[in-house]
């Protein structure tokens, strides 16, 4: 018994032990932006561009959230700002989006 218990408490605590991130996600549910680049602010956010990648069951991955991608979707040239939000359902459905600002 005592052998199970051990190796319960060890197993719940080993996912503490991994690297920390600058976003920390939540375990259950994130929808979270952070910003990725910013490239030249005196470029005016005239323009502005997303592309998408969905995730389902940490299986299938599908889409370009590439911030070529996302420039092309809005005919950018300049780009100002890039952005990204991440958003995640339980490990079951996730999704990335990048937004690009610029001319």
């Amino acid at each position: 018994m005592k052998k199970w218990l051990m190796l319960a408490a060890v197993s719940a605590t080993l996912p503490l032990a991994g690297c920390q991130t600058p976003y920390s996600p939540g375990l259950a549910y994130s929808d979270m932006a952070a910003p990725v680049d910013v490239r030249d602010n005196a470029v005016a956010c005239n323009k502005e561009g997303t592309s998408v990648m969905k995730n389902y069951l940490g299986l299938l991955a599908t889409g370009d959230a590439s911030t070529a991608a996302a420039k092309q979707n809005a005919g950018i040239t300049k780009v100002g700002t890039v952005d990204v939000q991440f958003t995640n359902i339980l490990g079951l459905y996730g999704k990335t989006t990048t937004t690009v600002c610029g001319d």
